[in-house]
């Protein structure tokens, strides 16, 4: 899965490219998270809960992480809930960012679910960066979502530092078994503090699939728009919400509301 929070889109029907592609693209990258700042706590433990809401219902989702700073980079374990339709399904993920070479770091997330109902039953993602010049960043990653038909997705980004903004782009290939799909996703962040602990960004994502299980290609668009703040309150505390809205092209009042509120306690 995609790093960072796991987001209550995943409510949303996940056997085909195109949500799997909304997926990804609405996850923040928290290895984005490197404005200067104090170094960072050994420990930090997060508690988070989402609410998705569309034409066909309402999903929740809640989640919990424990982050252990490392001299080779942070590792996090994470427990995650989401109830969708009367189903309930549960999945665990272990998240690392190993420091590499120069100015190189790598994201490596393994993630499993208990009954494989609303999650995938297995998917793993990597994703390798460069920083290149002054205040450039290259990545390319691959993510595998392990559901009844593979869903595989190749990504591409880069993003630049300047001042106290981020602005990052990044484009993502789908492919599953009969199908395929194609996305970007634009996102400007402030550090309006100067430092990781304090941040508003603002998002957006546009994606296509096409489907060629049958005679015809059925093709759909899903396009997302979001904002997200992120706020420590002292050393110890911190607070993130984040709201979205998507909309599939292919259904007639396809509208889907997204909202997600997380609270860090960190020592």
């Amino acid at each position: 899965m995609a790093v960072g929070r796991r987001p209550a889109s995943l409510a949303v029907s996940m056997a085909t490219p195109m949500a799997a592609l909304v997926m990804t693209c609405a996850t923040p990258v928290c290895a984005q998270d490197k404005v200067t700042s104090a170094p960072d706590p050994v420990w930090a433990l997060s508690l988070g809960a989402g609410r998705t809401t569309n034409a066909l219902g309402a999903a929740s989702e809640r989640s919990m992480s424990l982050r252990r700073s490392t001299e080779w980079g942070p590792v996090v374990a994470e427990g995650l809930q989401l109830h969708r339709l009367g189903q309930t399904d549960h999945a665990w993920a272990l998240d690392a960012y190993p420091r590499l070479w120069e100015k190189a770091y790598a994201n490596v997330r393994w993630q499993q679910a208990s009954q494989a109902l609303l999650y995938p039953g297995t998917s793993w993602r990597a994703e390798l960066y460069q920083g290149v010049g002054t205040g450039w960043e290259w990545s390319v990653s691959h993510d595998h979502l392990g559901f009844e038909s593979p869903v595989h997705i190749a990504g591409v980004a880069i993003g630049k530092y300047w001042g106290n903004f981020f602005v990052r782009w990044r484009h993502q290939q789908v492919h599953s078994k009969g199908a395929s799909g194609q996305g970007d996703r634009f996102l400007v962040r402030y550090y309006y503090q100067g430092d990781a602990d304090h941040y508003l960004e603002a998002n957006a994502s546009s994606g296509r699939s096409d489907d060629f299980v049958t005679t015809w290609v059925a093709a759909s668009r899903s396009d997302t728009r979001g904002m997200s703040w992120l706020h420590f309150f002292n050393k110890d505390w911190g607070l993130k919400a984040s709201l979205s809205e998507s909309k599939d092209a292919s259904r007639a009042g396809a509208r889907e509301r997204s909202a997600n509120v997380g609270l860090t306690r960190r020592w």
